[in-house]
């Protein structure tokens, strides 16, 4: 008889103090397919469905049964509504399948829902009482998740990506959906260690000199026989739930006092690490004088305060602000999150010169307000392309209605949906050629960096006034406890 396999991707990651909360047309913006769908819109694709496909493609002793894929840009809390949606798309396929042997989840673990303070925890315990307790379920999470107790207690194994920018997701999805497959099967009996770790990382590239002594571990663990999976989570810390902080997540093969051992060597060499784990970001100012005062080209600066990815709303104004105010040319930027303008723009045509009242339409003392700028209309698109970067290649990007605007002598990409662009193909597919400019802009924190390195002279994060602003220190949790 064959063994059915339930396949969920729910995945948000979840800042808890960006203002605009995210609903069910949020995940539409970027990917919300049910049933059947999900197996159709994203086979051969590098997105968790597409993984799990691929490594039960020709098991004839299986079938997978699609419930629910949804994904949504990080941003605000996720609404109740998108939630129970959620459950519901998932509670009905179940309660059509008698028998269900295994569930396998693309989750990312930094997910907060109103009254869901722990999205993936909640999650998992009601799918728990659902199929039961003796059924293997298998997670597959982004590295900057905040991995609970109850994630823990209810997953059989959780395997997080390890790589930052993320360049292995999509082995990581495999890794999982490869586990199940073996569990099933009855050649493995995983059995898992946690270690939660209250620290609140900044957001460290994961070949940062400070995490190498940890990854060498976790290197070093993997080649011991019988564990089946070491690895640690950063954790996110705009979340601002009670379980903030990185993670040791280790799984061994029916051994459950080897995967203790090996997570305790791991969490007190990361304990030990700790004070190691800072970054320093360099004054915005210097580093625009020291930049312009420089032959060639382009330096790419990056604005991780306002980055969608870590749930920016894309809208602030500081650096443009900047760049107009010091007569600079030749800079091209990604991007200004503002409907309202590209509706100015398309209404007016390419060719037209529009006067746009530009970003800033949030708060003002996070976004710098909306910057008065006379637009020449170069360019006009819907805003799709489809990634070449490892982490998300043949994935299309989604940024709906989008316009090119030419400000004194620099490219400005706006688009109506909020999402970083971290892919360096938003410039050829908007008219822009990267390796042309003298400054690139980009609303990333540390994924830009997998494909800019490939044409920047030099690549610059900065910190400025925003929602996602990568330094801990500065937000005011309510729910979080710990010193930081």
């Amino acid at each position: 008889m064959k063994k059915n396999v339930l396949t969920i991707t729910f995945s948000h990651e979840t800042n808890a103090f960006c203002p605009k909360k995210t609903d069910i047309q949020d995940f539409r913006n970027m990917y919300l397919y049910v049933g059947e769908e999900a197996f159709t819109m994203q086979r051969g694709r590098r997105e968790g469905v597409g993984a799990f496909l691929e490594v039960f493609e020709g098991c004839d002793d299986f079938t997978l049964i699609p419930t629910l894929s949804a994904w949504a840009c990080p941003s605000g809390v996720v609404t109740a509504n998108m939630y129970d949606f959620a459950l519901n798309q998932i509670e009905t396929v179940i309660h059509n399948h008698k028998n269900i042997d295994g569930v396998l989840l693309n989750l990312h673990g930094a997910m907060v829902a109103e009254g869901h303070d722990d999205g993936e925890g909640d999650l998992l315990e009601w799918i728990r009482n659902l199929v039961g307790w003796e059924i293997p379920v298998i997670a597959s999470l982004d590295l900057h998740a905040n991995v609970t107790d109850k994630m823990a207690k209810c997953a059989t194994a959780l395997i997080p990506c390890e790589e930052y920018p993320h360049t292995d997701t999509y082995e990581t999805y495999t890794k999982a959906a490869e586990l199940m497959l073996q569990t099933l099967r009855g050649e493995c009996k995983p059995v898992m260690a946690y270690r939660k770790i209250p620290f609140l990382q900044p957001l460290l590239p994961s070949a940062s000199a400070q995490l190498a002594p940890l990854y060498a571990l976790t290197e070093e663990l993997k080649k011991q026989q019988g564990i089946l999976s070491a690895r640690f989570t950063h954790g996110f810390f705009p979340s601002d739930i009670a379980e903030l902080g990185m993670a040791v997540l280790i799984v061994a093969d029916g051994n459950q006092q080897q995967a203790d051992a090996a997570a305790d060597a791991l969490y007190r060499l990361t304990c030990q690490q700790l004070p190691n784990l800072k970054i320093t970001y360099p004054s915005f100012e210097e580093t625009l004088d020291r930049i312009m005062a420089a032959e060639g080209g382009p330096y790419v600066i990056a604005d991780s305060s306002d980055n969608p990815g870590a749930g920016g709303l894309g809208d602030t104004t500081h650096i443009l602000r900047a760049i107009l105010q010091r007569g600079i040319t030749g800079a091209a930027l990604a991007t200004i999150t503002d409907a309202k303008a590209v509706e100015t723009c398309i209404v007016a045509g390419v060719g037209a010169t529009v006067e746009l009242e530009l970003g800033g339409w949030s708060d003002a003392e996070y976004s710098g307000g909306p910057l008065k700028v006379s637009a020449y209309v170069k360019l006009l698109s819907d805003g799709k392309y489809l990634s070449k970067a490892k982490m998300s290649y043949n994935v299309e990007f989604r940024h709906g209605k989008t316009a090119v605007v030419e400000i004194a002598g620099n490219s400005v990409i706006i688009t109506e949906i909020s999402r970083q662009p971290y892919d360096i193909e938003i410039f050829p597919n908007h008219g822009i050629d990267p390796k042309e400019q003298k400054l690139i802009v980009v609303k990333s924190s540390v994924h830009y960096r997998a494909t800019f390195a490939s044409v920047a002279k030099e690549m610059i994060t900065v910190a400025l006034p925003g929602y996602s602003v990568p330094i801990p220190q500065i937000y005011k949790y309510k729910k979080w406890k710990g010193s930081v």
